[in-house]
């Protein structure tokens, strides 16, 4: 029997049939493949974006914190250094060059320099059961001073807490604010067994003898105390005589980036006569306050740039702003001394209140004059993409966000009569 032949249906689709339905189905990807690119590209974008306003914001509040603490005096030091008119306690450098940055890296920045005297983030406690002998006792009693007259031992909440009571440093009995300064022989110790009572940390600290507090019965910041405190009275640890510096520097954050990452860093050392670059103490732990700082709107591409103004806000003098001096004044000479403070002399001679006309009558006019402080503070995100800018390799690539403060911080116009 012969057999019939297929019919067409069984025998599949035919070549131009793969091919129709082939084509269909590459657009159908190619579609979905666009869809697909354009909401990855939305999801990163959107979350770098927010991250960047974010860190922007929080090194915003972190720089309102601190240089609220400008010009804070806390104590009075039995020798303090004089403050003289080549290093002031408060003080501007403009249009400052960053080292090593990279073309597409902001080129220049302010610099940002105050005093300050830094309380520790703790308060501790007096231990129960100290000698705790006063200046006057001893006069009455008609004995010398022993080891026991300025040994002192402290509680403090927490180990790490402890271990930052340092030699030089000075602490305040909340009972009746004196102060002593820690001695650096014998230096504090500390005990990792915690006290049973309350389970806090002792720290055993030796102060500053000064020769005269027995005969005397005072003394500044040193030394026997010029009288009893009570037990279990708070305890606050001052590191005195701080000067601070805020600038831009290049750190190795990306080892894929040679230059390094423009990061606003915060410096910290010892106060001196002389500028903060030559007295920097280089064991300081040095703060990085954001990373990715970006190329500001102005001309001069500065990531952080400070403003003042003591005329309530009516004009601004720092980079870029009118005022006698040029954007291109760097220098302590003319970009703060004879460029920013004069300005804010002109504003003063008009707008001043009498006898505060002028910042030349003290090093300290910052205390005594009112000042409003502007900060503006651009960031960018940490990649170059073609979202933001057709040629990706350029500094457009990046997104750039400005953010600014103004206040008066807490210590300014607070006269130190």
């Amino acid at each position: 029997m012969v057999k019939p032949p297929p019919r067409p249906w069984t025998q599949g689709f035919s070549l131009v049939e793969m091919m129709v339905a082939m084509t269909f189905v590459l657009l159908l990807m190619a579609g979905m493949a666009s869809v697909f690119k354009a909401s990855l590209s939305t999801f990163f974008t959107s979350g770098e974006l927010i991250s960047s306003a974010r860190r922007n914001h929080m090194s915003i509040d972190v720089l309102g914190n601190d240089i609220n603490s400008a010009e804070m005096y806390l104590v009075n030091l039995p020798n303090p250094p004089p403050v003289v008119a080549a290093n002031p306690p408060f003080y501007i450098l403009p249009n400052m060059p960053i080292t090593g940055a990279g073309p597409n890296d902001p080129q220049t920045s302010d610099q940002l320099f105050f005093y300050m005297d830094q309380p520790l983030p703790f308060q501790a406690i007096l231990a129960p059961g100290g000698t705790n002998v006063s200046a006057a006792q001893l006069v009455v009693a008609q004995t010398k001073i022993t080891n026991a007259d300025n040994t002192f031992v402290i509680l403090c909440p927490t180990l790490a807490y402890a271990y930052m009571v340092q030699a030089g440093q000075m602490f305040a009995f909340m009972d009746s604010y004196q102060t002593a300064t820690i001695s650096a022989s014998p230096p504090p110790s500390v005990s990792t067994t915690p006290d049973s009572t309350t389970g806090w940390f002792p720290v055993t600290v030796v102060t500053v003898t000064n020769p005269t507090v027995a005969v005397t019965g005072n003394g500044g910041g040193g030394g026997v105390v010029q009288s009893t405190h009570i037990s279990n009275s708070n305890i606050l640890f001052i590191t005195p005589a701080q000067m601070v510096r805020y600038s831009v520097q290049m750190v190795q954050l990306d080892p894929l980036n040679a230059n390094g990452v423009p990061c606003l860093v915060r410096d910290q050392g010892l106060y001196s006569g002389t500028l903060f670059d030559t007295n920097f103490v280089a064991t300081a732990p040095q703060e990085i306050i954001t990373e990715n700082l970006g190329q500001g709107t102005d001309g001069n591409k500065s990531g952080f740039k400070v403003y003042l103004s003591v005329n309530s806000g009516q004009a601004w003098e720092g980079l870029g702003q009118t005022g006698t001096y040029t954007s291109a004044a760097t220098s302590f000479s003319t970009g703060w001394n004879q460029g920013i403070r004069t300005a804010l002399d002109t504003q003063l001679s008009t707008t001043g209140r009498p006898g505060y006309q002028t910042t030349r009558f003290s090093e300290q006019w910052f205390r005594y004059i009112p000042t409003l402080v502007r900060v503006d503070l651009t960031t960018r995100t940490a990649t170059q993409r073609s979202e933001y800018s057709a040629t990706p390799t350029t500094a457009p690539a990046y997104k750039n966000f400005t953010e600014s403060l103004v206040f008066v911080p807490a210590h300014s116009g607070l006269t130190m009569d």
